[in-house]
This record gives structure tokens, sequence and C-alpha cells, in this order.
């Protein structure tokens, strides 16, 4: 009886052990939450930045994942709507119980979220956004990998009076916090330099409404005009422009996907797009052959700055995340994020960084 009741015990002893090991060998995954636009006018940037993020994360799940821990990307769309994008977060922190936000697009989208962001203390990383509210406000915890939307800004101000020698520059500007965030910048930076913007023109997100602005900037004998949108209502005016006479250069941020503006631009003017990434390519760098590498492995995904982004915010998440313990500490992938910037030789490479520097660069696309 006592040789049974010590087996029985040896037996289940050895089941918590197993147990025990088998746990630990298995942490729980990292649960991230992305809103993004996979409907509507801008689907293709929602879509490719999506793409890239998984393009990584992907091969790195199959490759081990984290320490063990597998990333699962969790994602919804919200077709550029900030009201959209509230529901998905919600959803994401309160019912998803995410570790951490990841990728979300658009400032208008992550403008409306800034409640749910302080109250929740939940992290939002590498936004696909260069709104100031995200790099000055401490009441949310965030970590920025592109350069600034007034970086972008002064780039194109630079290029448009020093190099091209503009005096009359009109801005056709979505009507939004986007909007509202480059305009203020580009009129400060025109003030700068003696200037101000010959006419403010402004559309509605989500619409290709352009007929009303362009009538206003042809008026005003613009010889240059700074668009601030998405690609389709931008393609839309530069095409119109040059069938109505328009006469320009022009200008446009990140944001607007440059694959997809140029791809639809049929106008012989010139267009400089800035960016945040450098031209995934031609650039020579580690990440960039290692992302060339690896989409090659997917025929049916085009690269674009856009997709190098959203596998670039990837990479630089698990870097971090491989520093930190295996159980999820958002702190800790804050503090290892700001450090990298300063001191990882793949993002030095990159970014060309000068050690102890991280002030993100501005690199260009141009119509031709």
């Amino acid at each position: 009886m006592h040789g049974s009741l010590l087996k029985a015990s040896n037996v289940a002893l050895c089941y918590l052990i197993l147990h025990t090991y088998c746990f630990a060998q298995a942490p729980a995954d990292i649960k991230l939450g992305m809103s993004t636009a996979l409907s509507g006018p801008a689907q293709a940037i929602g879509s490719q930045l999506k793409a890239g993020a998984n393009i990584y994360f992907e091969q790195l799940n199959q490759n081990g994942g984290i320490k063990g821990a597998k990333v699962d990307l969790l994602v919804l769309d919200d077709g550029y709507e900030p009201s959209r994008t509230v529901n998905n977060t919600r959803y994401f922190i309160y019912e998803k119980k995410v570790d951490a936000l990841f990728s979300f697009m658009g400032t208008p989208t992550i403008s409306a979220i800034r409640p749910l962001l302080e109250h929740s203390q939940t992290s939002l990383l590498m936004p696909f956004s260069g709104a100031d509210f995200l790099r000055n406000n401490r009441a949310i915890k965030v970590f920025n990998l592109r350069a600034s939307y007034f970086d972008e800004a002064a780039e194109q101000i630079n290029y448009l009076v020093n190099e091209r020698k503009h005096t009359n520059i009109a801005l056709f500007i979505q009507a939004d916090e986007f909007g509202i965030t480059l305009e203020k910048s580009l009129t400060q930076l025109l003030a700068n330099k003696g200037l101000s913007p010959s006419i403010i023109t402004r559309f509605r997100r989500n619409s290709s409404n352009v007929d009303k602005a362009l009538r206003k900037i042809k008026a005003s004998r613009a010889t240059a005009v700074a668009l601030i949108g998405t690609y389709k209502p931008l393609a839309k005016f530069i095409n119109r422009a040059q069938l109505k006479g328009v006469k320009a250069d022009y200008t446009s941020v990140s944001f607007a996907s440059s694959n997809e503006l140029l791809a639809r631009i049929k106008s012989s003017q010139l267009l400089m797009i800035t960016e945040v990434v450098p031209n995934p390519f031609k650039c020579s760098s580690r990440l960039c052959n290692e992302f060339r590498v690896h989409t090659a492995e997917y025929p049916n995904i085009k690269i674009d700055h856009v997709l190098f982004e959203g596998y670039l915010n990837a990479v630089v998440f698990s870097k971090a995340a491989q520093q930190c313990p295996v159980n999820f500490d958002d702190q800790c992938i804050l503090d290892k994020l700001s450090h990298m910037l300063e001191h990882d030789a793949d993002l030095q490479e990159l970014f060309n960084l000068e050690a102890g520097k991280k002030k993100l660069p501005v690199f260009r696309s141009y119509s031709s």
C-alpha cells in the first residue's frame, strides 16, 4: 500500500516538474494591435504597412520568435476614419489586452485615440505619422521611428525656395489634423524666409474633390504647390492641373506613399516627395539587403518605401524585445528602443547616424 502511494507521489511529482518545465519553455505570445486602412482611398498605404511587418514577424516566428515567444500581430481595418480607429483601439486594449499598439496609421486617426492612450498608458510603437503631438506629449507612451513632419516640411521648403527659387507657393491641404500639422510647419518655415503661402486651399479626407481648390490655385498664379494628403486626391490634382494649363513644381510628404502617387501621375511636371526611409531598391546597408532577401520570398508583394517602413518597424521592435525579459515589459521595450537609435550599428548604417545621435534623416524621391 505504501509502495503504491509512493509510486503515485513520484508520478505526480514528475508530472509537476514536466509541466513546469514545459511552461517555462513556452512563454506567452506577444500581442500587438495594429489599426490601419485596409479599405477606402488610402488602403494601399495600410496594406503595405501591414504586409511589411508581417514579412518579418512570420519569419521571426518560424525561427523561434523572441526567446520562444511568438509575435501575434492583430490587425483591424479603420478605413483611415478616426471613429473606427477609436473602436479598434478599445477592442485591442480592453478585450484583447494587447501588450502594445503597433504601427497605427495616420495623424487624424491617432489624434482621436489620445484619451485612450493617456488613460490606459498602453504604449504606441512606431506610429505611421510625423505629428508633433507624438513627440512632445509626456502623457502618452510612444516611440517614433520616422522623421517628424516638421523635418519633412523643412526639406520641402529648402527644395522649393533655396533650390528651385520659388516665392509664389500655394498649399493644397487635407482638412484635418494631418493637414493642420503640415500647414503650421510649412507656414512657419516660409515665414522664416520672409514668405507666406500665396493661397491655402483644402479638401476633405477620403475624398477626391479637388476642382474648387484647383481653380483657386490656378487664379493665384502659384509656381509651386505643397501637397498634403493621400495618393489618390494628390494624383488627381496634379493630373487635372496639367489639363488646365497650370505649370508648377510639386512636393508631397512621405505619408502619401510615393510609389502609389507616382504610379498615378500622367503629368510631366516635377514632383519631389520627402521620405523617411531610404530607397529600398538602392540602399546598400545590411537591413536593406536582408529586406530584399526576405521579400523575394513573397513574389506577389510589391516593394516600396511603405513596405520597407513596416518591415523596419517589426525589425526594430524585435531587436528591442530580445533585450528585455521574457514576460513583456513595455517600459523596458521603450528604454531599449530609445537606446537603439543612438547605439545600434544596423540603424546607424541605415540612417547614416553618428554614434550618440538619434535625429532621423529625410530622404527624397522624384517623379523623374
